[in-house]
Formats: structure tokens, C-alpha cells, sequence
């Protein structure tokens, strides 16, 4: 481009001097009329280089070629000629530049104006994050705000007002999506999942939550890169405070719908059980019953009074459980009481040990465990008849290990499962597994023919019973 700007003010000086030569006789005196465009030219559209060597071509043809005397040189007259001309290509180029700076500006400007609009719509056909799979809702939400902004991957975490928790969401995990760290912890954990990586952030502050966004690998940085990030993580917070609401919302429900099945139960099934269990007892007490027939009626009446307790067991677990302080003593008697009475209604001696004696647990974790052995015991007890169940717990600083083995007969599969396999192969306890993932602990099951033993991990540093969004 230099080089033709060049050569452009070569080629007009020479045009200028040819074409004057042949009308000399027809534009006296005013011989340089045609070199002021031989100047304006190489300035317009080469800028100050071109401009000064054609001010300087012009000059010399001039004063040597068409001005008497020719072939020679007056300096006076010619350094006239030449600040002359030097006026004309130093104004013209220089307004030639303001000219295309102004242009390159609006080329810019209207880059930049593109390229707004384009995200605002892409935001404007975000994703409904309301669904019946938060997981994939967020993950899907992530994803399409890093097409936004043109990065690889996506990662999220905020604080709520109401929870001492972080939560981070990272698009790039296939399960488990969401989870929970110490408070103040953000920077670290997003350090550790892209190490050394440049990462482009916005934060973001909705009613209910404060947070951050991070995006990675993007893959070319646009001038309005800025704006588009802080624009896609106020939509991000929008969507996660609508999770929040309708996460809240529904677990009122839940909470609803659970003291409405726990009233009818109450009221209708077990007062029918109990109105059975009179029934039974009056018929076995006439004297007309023989005594093998007295006995049966009996038996059945003490199964339903078993049954009875079960499912009063199961109301008052249904029951939302109102905040109670911290136990600031042992459950070991309490567990120890819970073996005594399942094995003598079973029928079947039930060995306790728990390590240390004096243990204490988190609130949350001290309400879920008599519940996960109980179901665990009375499990080993209905399905595997067992002579003999044997339960350990044992407790380190971060876990907790709770073992229920038995010498029945096992479960439908041989060998041992850990966690995920009994999740994918849907096998197993399923709500006693349910129970043990929703506190963010681990199961595993070991059967073969002459017994099983059903593990399970449970944190009791820094959890929480429940991930919400």
C-alpha cells in the first residue's frame, strides 16, 4: 500500500509536467494549476509521505522544466513555490488522516454495535433453568452462557443470605453439577479446577444471592468482551435466584404434602390397624376359639402391633422436624436402646459397638443415623432371617463409618457395589441409599449366600443435610 502511494505521487508529478508541457501556450502565467492536484492526490490517499515527495516533485518540475529561465534553479522563487505546496500537502494529509481515523472509528463503532446486538440476542433467547432436573438445567445454562461470551466452559458460585454455604456449579462435571464448600472459598476452588488458566469473571447480586461467574478458554477476546460478561452473569444470578424461589417453594410443598399424608395415616390407616388388632383380640378371647386357632389370631394381632410401630415410625418421620440445639451428649444409649427393642420384637440378638463411647455428632447427623439403622437393622431382619445382626460405628475427625452385617442370606446379587454402581445398576436399599446421599455421604453393599454387610460414609465436617440451589 506504501509503495503505490509512492508511486501514485511519482505518477502525478509526471502527469502534471506532461500535460502542462502540451497546454504550456494555453494556461500562462498560471503554469502550476495542475500540480496543486499532483500534490493533493499521493495526500488524500498516502498520507504525509507521499504528499512531501510529490510537494517536492512538483517543486523541481516546476522551477526546472516550465518557469523561465528554464533548467535552472532561483532559490527564492522556488522555496516560495515549495512552502506553497508544502501547505497544500501537509493540510491535505493531515485532514485525509482525520478522515480516516473518523472512519476506522465508525468501522469500530459499528463492530462494536454488531456485536452488542448479537448478544443481546442471544441473551434474549436465554434458556428456562425451571425444570424437573436442576442439574441438567444448570448445566445447560452454563453452557449457553459461555457460547455467549465465546469461552469453552463455565463456572459459578455464590453465597445465599440465608445459608452459610458456597455452592459451585461447574458445566463441565457429567453429575453431581452443584457442590458445597466452606464459606470465602470461591477463588480457591476455581483455582483448583483450572489451575493456571487466564479466566475472565464478572460478579453479580440478586435479591437472595451474591456470586461470581468465571469463563475459560475464550476463544477471541472482543472489544465489548467486558460488557458481554458482566451483561451474561446478571442473567446467570437471575436464573439462580429463580432456582432459589422455586427450590423454596417447593420444598413447601413438600413440607405440606408430607404433614397432610403423616395426618392420614395417622387418622385413617393405623386407627384402622388399631381397630383390626381389637377385633382380633376379642375373637381370641371367646372360649368358643380353640387354642391353636387362639394362638394364630394372636400372632397375626402382635404382627400388625409390629407393623403398627413401623408405620408410627415412619409418620413422625414425616413430620418437618422443628430446629432443636445441638446434643451435647452421646447417642451410644440411644442406639444401644433402638438394637435392644428391634431385637426383642425380631426375636434375633442385635451386637452394638460404638467407637469412641462418648461420641457426638453434628445435629443433622445425630437425627438422620438412628433413622439409617433402623431402616438398615429392620431391613437385614425382614428380607435376608438372620440368626444374628451385628452393628458397628466408628468415628474419625471427618467421617463416619456405620457398618450392619448379618448372616442371612444376602441380597439378589453377589460381590460388592460401591456407590455409584448401586446407583446406575438401581439396586440395593434404594431409600435407605436416598437417605445417605441426601447428607452428601456414600453407600456400598457386600452379599453373598451366607450374609451381607451394608456400609455406609457419612461427612461430619462442614455438611449440611441437603445441596439447594
Amino acid at each position: 500500500m506504501r509503495i503505490r502511494a509512492y508511486g501514485l505521487a511519482i505518477a502525478s508529478v509526471a502527469a502534471a509536467t506532461a500535460i502542462t508541457a502540451l497546454i504550456y501556450r494555453g494556461i500562462q502565467p498560471s503554469v502550476g494549476l495542475l500540480f496543486f492536484p499532483a500534490v493533493v492526490l499521493p495526500a488524500i490517499y498516502g498520507g504525509y509521505g507521499p504528499a512531501l515527495l510529490s510537494t517536492v516533485l512538483s517543486t523541481l518540475a516546476l522551477a526546472y522544466f516550465l518557469i523561465p529561465p528554464i533548467y535552472p534553479f532561483i532559490p527564492f522563487g522556488d522555496a516560495i513555490r515549495l512552502a506553497a505546496f508544502l501547505v497544500v500537502a501537509v493540510s491535505t494529509a493531515w485532514l485525509s488522516a482525520g478522515r480516516r481515523r473518523a472512519e476506522e472509528a465508525q468501522r469500530r463503532s459499528l463492530g462494536e454495535l454488531e456485536g452488542a446486538l448479537a448478544t443481546l440476542r442471544k441473551v434474549s433467547e436465554w434458556p428456562d433453568v425451571i425444570g424437573t432436573d436442576t442439574s441438567a438445567s444448570l448445566s445447560r445454562m452454563l453452557a449457553y452462557a459461555a457460547s455467549v461470551v465465546g469461552a469453552k466452559h463455565a463456572v459459578v458460585g455464590w453465597e445465599s443470605d440465608d445459608e452459610p454455604w458456597l455452592y459451585v456449579a461447574d458445566g463441565r462435571q457429567p453429575r453431581d453439577i452443584v457442590t458445597k464448600h466452606a464459606p470465602g472459598g470461591l477463588q480457591t476452588v476455581v483455582a483448583e479446577r483450572y489451575g493456571t488458566r487466564e479466566l475472565v469473571s464478572a460478579a453479580f447480586q440478586t435479591e437472595h444471592l451474591t456470586g461470581r461467574v468465571f469463563f475459560a478458554d475464550i476463544e477471541a477476546e472482543a472489544p465489548d468482551l467486558t460488557v458481554a460478561v458482566e451483561l451474561v452473569a446478571h442473567e446467570v444470578g437471575n436464573s439462580l435466584d429463580q432456582l432459589s424461589v422455586a427450590e423454596r417453594l417447593r420444598q413447601l410443598a413438600v413440607r405440606e404434602d408430607r404433614i397432610r399424608l403423616a395426618r392420614d395415616l395417622h387418622d385413617g390407616v393405623l386407627q384402622s390397624l388399631t381397630g383390626i388388632r381389637l377385633e382380633l383380640q376379642a375373637i381370641a378371647d371367646e372360649r368358643a376359639v380353640p387354642g391353636s386357632a387362639r394362638d394364630r389370631l394372636l400372632g397375626i394381632e402382635r404382627a400388625l402391633a409390629t407393623e403398627q410401630r413401623e408405620l408410627r415410625r415412619f409418620i413422625e418421620e414425616l413430620k418437618p422436624r422443628a430446629a432443636a440445639p445441638v446434643r451435647s451428649g452421646t447417642i451410644a444409649n440411644r442406639l444401644d436402646e433402638m438394637c435392644t427393642r428391634l431385637g426383642a420384637e425380631w426375636k434375633a440378638p442385635i451386637a452394638l459397638r460404638v467407637t469412641p463411647p462418648d461420641l457426638t455428632l453434628p445435629q443433622h447427623i445425630e437425627q438422620a443415623v438412628p433413622l439409617m439403622m433402623h431402616e438398615a437393622i429392620v431391613n437385614a431382619l425382614k428380607h435376608a432371617h438372620p440368626s444374628r445382626v451385628a452393628v458397628t460405628v466408628d468415628a474419625s475427625e471427618k467421617e463416619l463409618k456405620i457398618t450392619v452385617a448379618d448372616d442371612g442370606r444376602g441380597f439378589p446379587f453377589r460381590g460388592r457395589l460401591e456407590h455409584t454402581q448401586l446407583v446406575d445398576a438401581n439396586v440395593g436399599p434404594a431409600s435407605l441409599r436416598d437417605r445417605v446421599t441426601a447428607i452428601g455421604g456414600r453407600m456400598s453393599v457386600e452379599s453373598s449366600p451366607v450374609g451381607s454387610r451394608v456400609e455406609f460414609v457419612l461427612p461430619i465436617a462442614a455438611s449440611r443435610p441437603d445441596v439447594r440451589v
